[in-house]
């Protein structure tokens, strides 16, 4: 069965993200017939908003990661889409005992942490963990306040952490070269009051878009695609332009006839794709840790079972006692496959161990399953030990210049950022219009 929409120049796009919306927003711009197809109910993909008690909850992508030249700052320019700053650079460490760190600990503390980033760029170790380890073996420790046993373990937790957040992975499966890879511009990170959806919708307007559609089968033909769907509806047209995220490529939910070529199966395969996880806790009243509402400083690290844990506090942006915390790898996916209940336990039994007078459960929560989402299969992608510059580049070589892939995954320089997914979708689009003006 023909699609009813079918017409033999339709480049179709496949996923309603940021990056197939901007490709789409280009395309149709220039006169080209373009429809998107989406298998969920809703736009937006791994950007999603949604309205509870009057409030706005993010709960796939927050930030903006710096304001300064970043095309998502200026759509929210041109379309007056408020935003709130929300830099958490500054931190505080909390003991296991809830006794903050002195000035002098944190000054120590965060001089090792530089000093093994710094490291860590000239390492000729390819995994995170062996770098660090390295680095950390051969360190001349000087008279430290921490004894150095202590200190190394701190130090190893804390990169763990970072590699669940930002990079949705543990420190074993993260390149030591993370740092070429973590995209952001300059400038404030901001985020949005009444949700990140907005960006959706404004450069959504008068696409061709058909949610409930999941695409299962692509055929590339000599001069056409057809596409296939869950019905088994065939789908013409001219071009195809994949903007699912690398989850779904991971695990093979779109079969390609021919198969793809050995150089990109290589490249999907070797790419990273981590689950990352958001829990929001409202409270009947400030955890007794964090009473300062005034201050600029909203991140808390606090020790627990060998992990640090980090907590944000969100009671300036919504006005009542409300904390989030973010979590990848591993961590992450427990809460993938837990319950409420189980999430809010393992989150309690850290808080209580460390601070007297935390209450016994949250008013409300919100935890995201991004992991166990049949249409992502995780959050975002992360470079793994095995990353290299090519295997990106290979995803962006178009095959037989019918079969095209974008997203934040196919980004150079801006991997698991939205900006570097929407930056791939403007590209692809000036390439296919390239190559067809040349006809």
């Amino acid at each position: 069965m023909i699609h009813d929409n079918h017409r033999p120049d339709t480049i179709f796009i496949i996923g309603a993200g940021i990056a197939g919306l901007a490709c789409a927003k280009e395309l149709q711009a220039a006169g080209k017939n373009v429809i998107i197809l989406e298998a969920k109910e809703r736009i937006g993909g791994r950007i999603h908003s949604i309205k509870k008690d009057s409030h706005t909850f993010d709960l796939g992508a927050s930030w903006i990661h710096g304001i300064e030249n970043n095309p998502i700052w200026e759509i929210t320019q041109n379309n007056n889409i408020a935003t709130t700053i929300f830099n958490y650079m500054d931190s505080s460490y909390y003991h296991t005992n809830g006794q903050v760190f002195s000035e002098i600990e944190q000054q120590e503390f965060e001089l090792y942490i530089g000093k093994i980033s710094q490291l860590l760029t000239e390492s000729k170790q390819h995994s995170a963990l062996e770098a660090i380890n390295d680095i950390m073996a051969s360190l001349e420790y000087s008279e430290t306040v921490f004894p150095k046993k202590q200190l190394r373990t701190l130090l190893l937790s804390f990169f763990e952490r970072l590699a669940n957040d930002p990079f949705a992975t543990d420190l074993s499966q993260l390149s030591a070269h993370y740092e070429k890879y973590e995209g952001y511009f300059e400038g404030d990170e901001v985020i949005f009051p009444e949700g990140y959806i907005q960006v959706i919708e404004s450069i959504s307007k008068n696409l061709n878009i058909q949610t409930d559609t999941e695409i299962l089968k692509i055929n590339l033909k000599d001069d056409h695609i057809e596409l296939i769907d869950q019905h088994n509806k065939r789908y013409l047209g001219s071009r195809v332009i994949v903007a699912v995220p690398l989850g779904i490529l991971k695990k093979d939910k779109i079969t390609f006839s021919p198969s793809l070529p050995a150089p990109h199966l290589n490249a999907i395969q070797n790419m990273g794709f981590g689950s990352f996880n958001k829990v929001f806790m409202e409270f009947e009243e400030l955890l007794p840790f964090n009473l300062n509402t005034t201050s600029t400083n909203i991140s808390d690290f606090y020790w627990h079972d060998g992990h640090w844990f980090n907590i944000l506090n969100l009671t300036n942006i919504y006005k009542k006692p409300m904390y989030l915390m973010l979590f990848g790898g591993k961590q992450s996916e427990y809460i993938d496959d837990a319950t409420d209940a189980e999430v809010w336990n393992f989150i309690y039994k850290g808080l209580n161990k460390t601070f007297s007078n935390i209450p016994n459960r949250p008013k409300n929560i919100i935890i995201t399953r991004w992991g166990a989402d049949q249409q992502s299969y995780g959050s975002f992608s992360f470079p793994t030990p095995l990353h290299t510059s090519e295997l990106v580049e290979t995803l962006n070589q178009p095959i037989k210049n019918r079969l095209f892939f974008i997203g934040e995954h196919c980004s150079l320089k801006y991997a698991g950022t939205v900006h570097g997914a929407y930056l791939t979708g403007q590209e692809t689009s000036q390439k296919i219009l390239d190559e067809t003006a040349q006809k």
